[in-house]
């Protein structure tokens, strides 16, 4: 058996690298996405600080690599990053979650106020624990 070709040239729709700035939407995405970059930063400090805590002297280190100008500003845009995620997803999730009460849909506003009545309470319960 012989594949068949065609003499016309194959039809492939143009990509511009910068397809993405067309709409709103396309941008909150790439950002959305871009967020990875941040995560990654994230977890291989918290990484470094759970291995340093084997250690007085490495933990004594990375305390002071936590004080270093540039990491305190990683960690700010590390910091923005995640809560652009939080709030992406919190307004995502009312669409994607559809919990019936009595043959009716929940309001969504419901669920994006319990979502951060959660984020709140917890926030609040660490912040008391760390200056108890």
């Amino acid at each position: 058996m012989t594949a068949t070709t065609s003499k016309r040239k194959k039809y492939v729709r143009e990509m511009k690298p910068t397809w993405w700035k067309k709409l709103d939407f396309y941008k909150l995405y790439i950002a959305r996405e871009a967020t990875a970059i941040p995560t990654l930063w994230f977890c291989l400090v918290l990484l470094y600080g759970v291995i340093s805590l084997g250690n007085l002297e490495s933990f004594a280190n990375f305390i002071s690599f936590l004080k270093n100008p540039i990491v305190i500003i990683l960690n700010i845009i590390t910091l923005g990053a995640m809560l652009l995620n939080t709030v992406t997803y919190y307004v995502m999730t009312p669409k994607v979650l559809n919990i019936i009460v009595k043959s009716e849909r929940i309001n969504p506003k419901i669920i994006t106020t319990a979502l951060w009545a959660v984020t709140g309470f917890i926030s609040l319960v660490i912040l008391v624990f760390m200056y108890v």
